[in-house]
């Protein structure tokens, strides 16, 4: 029964022909990365690798040569500061990729990138597209609005305590998701928030492992679980996990 509930939570975020891969940070699955280099369209694969949520481009290049493993196709890491005649040509470059991959680091750097370079609406059309996105840490966090800045107080099951700000949104505002789940002992912040909210999901993703939604096709992949939170009627915290390797499809779900 909770797994049929789990399903309808799941359902409110699903869109027709949108493929995202949300990975909970750490170590990046094998199987994920060669997900996201086939849906994107493996040897004509044209992926862009953003690492603007870290100073260092390492994160990036790591993403690149586990990428290459499974693509011959362009695999491009977008500098971090562009003049306005590199803007434009990020732009037109978006408007041909087939993938785009945010790396690790801070959120709120990574969202005040997008937004200095007002790239949020042409992100959410190109995946409205059906152009595949990804995510790493940082960059599974900005995939819903609002998104977790990280700070909060961890010792209470208060949402009032946790900090939300404005994020990229490839998710509706009905969803909150957060990395390192288990790992890093999330589950006050998570859980505060959904008891704090009224019909909102809570997806907690490990690191390690990922959730990749593939149109009405959502699969967990890597060594441990995804946490989905969901307040139920009576006010009561529900709370569904999925194991490795689940795989199932809900209902569709569109504007």
């Amino acid at each position: 029964m909770k797994f049929l509930l789990c399903l309808i939570c799941l359902s409110s975020f699903v869109f027709a022909d949108t493929n995202l891969l949300l990975i909970g940070g750490g170590k990046r699955p094998v199987e994920a990365m060669k997900a996201f280099a086939e849906i994107a369209g493996k040897d004509k694969a044209n992926i862009l690798i953003i690492p603007w949520a870290s100073e260092s481009i390492e994160g990036a290049e790591s993403i690149k040569a586990e990428l290459s493993v499974h693509t011959k196709g362009l695999l491009k890491i977008i500098p971090h500061r562009l003049s306005p005649v590199d803007l434009e040509k990020l732009i037109i470059q978006i408007e041909n990729c087939s993938g785009i991959f945010f790396t690790g680091g801070d959120q709120n750097i990574l969202m005040g990138h997008i937004k200095e370079y007002k790239l949020s609406s042409l992100f959410k059309k190109k995946f409205l597209e059906g152009v595949i996105f990804g995510g790493t840490s940082a960059g599974t966090a900005i995939m819903s609005n609002p998104m977790l800045t990280g700070q909060g107080d961890l010792s209470v099951i208060r949402g009032s305590q946790v900090e939300l700000a404005e994020g990229l949104g490839l998710l509706p505002a009905s969803v909150i998701v957060d990395q390192h789940f288990i790992v890093r002992q999330r589950f006050n912040r998570l859980a505060g928030l959904i008891l704090d909210r009224k019909e909102t999901v809570g997806i907690g993703i490990d690191e390690g492992t990922s959730l990749l939604i593939q149109g009405p096709v959502v699969r967990v992949i890597g060594p441990t679980q995804v946490l989905i939170f969901k307040k139920t009627f009576q006010g009561q915290l529900q709370l569904t996990v999925l194991e490795p390797g689940t795989s199932f499809k809900i209902p569709q779900f569109s504007f």
